[in-house]
């Protein structure tokens, strides 16, 4: 019966069965092929379509950078004191000091 955690299976990261089979009908068949080296080599192939080779450039992005989540700012507002923005313009000085 559940205990609230986990108390067994795999390990976390652990690749199923399906998934190393896969791995390796491929290095057999293979040796040389990498994934993210194809799309690059697409990616950077000025005869393909800009549309794909945006789309892998997103896609091996996806492998390099993490994905951004939005944040908080930590800023409270000050309800007491009032917001204000000054807006500058830098034209109206110059043309009145001349």
């Amino acid at each position: 019966m559940a205990q609230g955690f986990k108390t067994g299976g795999r390990q976390k990261g652990t690749p199923n069965k399906n998934r190393i089979a896969l791995r390796e009908r491929l290095e057999s068949s293979f040796p040389e092929y990498d994934p993210l080296i194809a799309l690059t080599e697409i990616a950077l192939d000025a005869a393909n379509d800009l549309s794909v080779r945006i789309d892998c450039h997103k896609t091996i992005a996806a492998y390099i950078y993490p994905k951004l989540r939005a944040a908080e700012s930590g800023i409270a507002p000050h309800p007491e004191s009032p917001l204000v923005i000054e807006i500058v313009n830098p034209y109206t000085s110059v043309e009145q000091a001349g």
